[in-house]
């Protein structure tokens, strides 16, 4: 059974009673106004309120009364120690704090994938996964460098060998 709600209307023409019955209101609508009220009076306490004058006040302010800014710009505690440029790479300074050297590709060209030739450069193993061969150039692999009892192996799945106990 539902439980209503009855609001009565005080009787009209000051005393004699109305012919009308009451109105019901039902227990949804009664907790959805009072879920609003609360709302409302919850978001005018959350509101924090600051005077127009108050807002450029104190250390923390943004601009001075002048309306400049009191900001520290972000470069001027960095000491740069940048030698000079030599031929054919030329400083540049585009949005650094010190600048760089810096040369176009075409000028002097490096393949940026196989730069170093090494001694230590190791085959991979043979079992390796496709996702080690590419793309972008694949795996890089070494020599491992195994303490003694250790030798280098290929475990299943690798792209490279590591140092396993002999035993293995």
């Amino acid at each position: 059974e539902q439980a209503q709600v009855q609001l009565a209307r005080p009787p009209a023409g000051g005393g004699a009673s109305s012919s009308q019955p009451p109105q019901k209101l039902s227990p949804f609508l009664t907790m959805r106004v009072a879920v609003a009220a609360i709302c409302v009076a919850s978001a005018s306490l959350l509101t924090k309120q600051v005077p127009d004058d108050m807002k450029n006040v104190g250390d923390d302010r943004m601009t001075n009364s002048f309306g400049e800014s009191t900001l520290t710009p972000p470069c001027s505690s960095v000491q740069c120690n940048m030698p000079e440029c030599q031929a054919p790479f030329e400083k540049k300074e585009d949005g650094t704090c010190c600048g760089y050297c810096w040369a176009p590709d075409h000028v002097v060209g490096l393949d940026r994938h196989k730069a170093t030739k090494s001694m230590y450069e190791a085959e991979m193993c043979d079992g390796a996964p496709s996702s080690c061969r590419g793309p972008g150039g694949g795996a890089q692999c070494f020599t491992p460098s195994c303490d003694e009892g250790y030798e280098a192996h290929c475990v299943p799945g690798a792209c490279c060998a590591t140092c396993q106990y002999k035993g293995f």
